[in-house]
């Protein structure tokens, strides 16, 4: 088989398209046929040694992806071969066959009318976004959210998994075109927080209230506005830094609105709490089947464009989930 390997902690220049040895299935062990394979900011980031997980060279870039069971090991239940799955591997989903271990790594029959691109975009977006919303945000019905970086792929399934639970989203993001993609992925309102004032505008939005919730997936400077769009007894979701700085705060602004500042840590607290991330995605794979949640894919790269793709991506300038197609 053939793998995209990364020699070298410098970007994309340091990949390249590698013969390798297939991989044994063992106990405990599925191995996959893939046929896509979806990118996130976190694979960027590892290529360059920039990410909190340090992958040592070499290693094939990629954390999900989603095709066809090969082989089932022993003492795994539930799957057979010939199976449609997804697949939330870390790291190696860039090859033409991927080894999963569960629980440490993620695996689900997927539903029928789910295609092999939209599998492949799913499980960290989606898995991040609803243990962010239910389990860390107590997202409630009625209540307001602010999502920024609503174009990407996890704001985007932010958007959506919002509207699903029933809350009024307000979306934020950094261009025109960003916020009508945010639109017609079904925000209740959009800010362009390049050209307006977040906390301004959202303060118009909620009569000086602010909002209950915000999904904060980018950091850096907007952090500095975004805090104070938080109402009272709000929560402050911190998924990630997309924008480049880690930010800091005062403790003292918690006290002001008692408001609370919540971590969002998806891999392990599904690896910690299977039965809370089982029960999470029975619920998303039948809100796609409702017509709820859809993944927003963006580009599909063939596979030998890999390393554009993921430029791309760190530049800034993917809009929601992009894709690389093995089969």
């Amino acid at each position: 088989m053939k793998s995209w390997v990364c020699h070298a902690l410098t970007g994309e220049q340091s990949l390249s398209w590698d013969d390798a040895e297939a991989p044994v299935c063992g106990p405990g062990q599925v191995l996959v046929k893939n046929h896509y394979t979806a990118l996130n900011f976190p694979d960027a980031l590892m290529i360059r040694g920039l990410y909190q997980f340090k992958a040592e060279p070499p290693f094939s870039p990629g954390s999900e992806m989603a095709g066809e069971v090969l082989a089932v090991g022993e003492g795994v239940t539930g799957l057979s071969v010939g199976q449609r799955v997804l697949a939330l591997t870390g790291f190696g989903a860039c090859s033409e066959q991927v080894l999963v271990s569960p629980p440490m790594q993620q695996i689900y029959a997927i539903p029928d009318e789910m295609s092999f691109a939209e599998a492949a975009a799913f499980n960290m977006v989606y898995g991040t976004s609803m243990h962010a919303l239910k389990q860390r945000g107590q997202l409630q019905a009625g209540e307001t959210l602010l999502v920024l970086g609503a174009s990407g792929g996890c704001g985007s399934a932010a958007v959506q998994i919002g509207k699903a639970m029933g809350a009024r989203v307000i979306a934020g993001a950094s261009s025109a075109a960003k916020c009508e993609a945010a639109k017609a992925n079904g925000a209740d309102e959009v800010i362009n927080y390049s050209e307006q004032d977040l906390r301004d505008t959202v303060n118009a939005l909620t009569d000086n209230a602010g909002v209950d919730v915000v999904y904060d997936p980018v950091g850096d400077k907007l952090f500095d506005q975004a805090i104070r769009c938080v109402g009272w007894n709000g929560r402050y979701l911190v998924v990630g830094f997309a924008g480049g700085e880690i930010p800091t705060m005062r403790a003292n602004y918690t006290i002001l609105k008692s408001i609370a500042l919540v971590g969002v840590a998806y891999g392990m607290s599904a690896i910690k709490d299977p039965a809370m991330n089982n029960e999470n995605f029975t619920t998303l794979f039948d809100w796609y089947t409702q017509g709820k949640v859809k993944p927003v894919v963006g580009k599909h790269y063939p596979v030998s464009d890999l390393p554009a793709a993921l430029a791309e991506l760190y530049e800034g300038r993917a809009m929601g989930k992009t894709v690389i197609e093995f089969s």
